[in-house]
């Protein structure tokens, strides 16, 4: 798997949603125009994301989209697992017939832990990250 535009927008998305202020909806546009991204894509990839549970919307004039669910239970995984067809990055069966792939076990072991990485990632943690980030730049500077 090589995460997809969608997949990158639509973390994009769950950190802008994130650092908004609690129930507050961020429109489309906002987000679109902040990082350069086509707006009905977005607007897509949050449908999807809406639809998952992950976001909800609210219509009108202060309307827009928010999250529906706390930062500290939202994976990474749980992104990936929306917007991309397949999370596993390892799958010789697509290229070897089944008995002939002598790298399935090392393959499932490695599929098996990359996934546990981005399940106990969550959205709080990567927060983190980025003000940890700001807080080195503030530094350096």
């Amino acid at each position: 798997m090589n995460a997809t535009a969608k997949t990158v927008y639509s973390i994009m998305a769950i950190v802008e949603l994130a650092n908004s202020p609690k129930g507050e909806a961020v429109k489309v546009s906002k987000i679109a125009e902040k990082h350069g991204i086509p707006k009905r894509f977005l607007e897509i990839s949050l449908s999807e994301l809406r639809s998952s549970g992950i976001v909800d919307s609210k219509k009108g004039a202060k309307g827009g989209f928010f999250l529906s669910k706390n930062i500290g239970d939202i994976s990474m995984y749980d992104i990936i697992k929306i917007t991309e067809s397949n999370v596993e990055i390892f799958n010789c069966e697509k290229y070897i017939e089944n008995e002939n792939c002598l790298l399935k076990s090392i393959f499932n072991s490695l599929n098996s832990e990359i996934a546990g990485i981005l399940k106990n990632m969550t959205f709080e943690d990567i927060l983190k990250m980025l003000e940890d980030d700001r807080k080195v730049v503030n530094f350096i500077i």
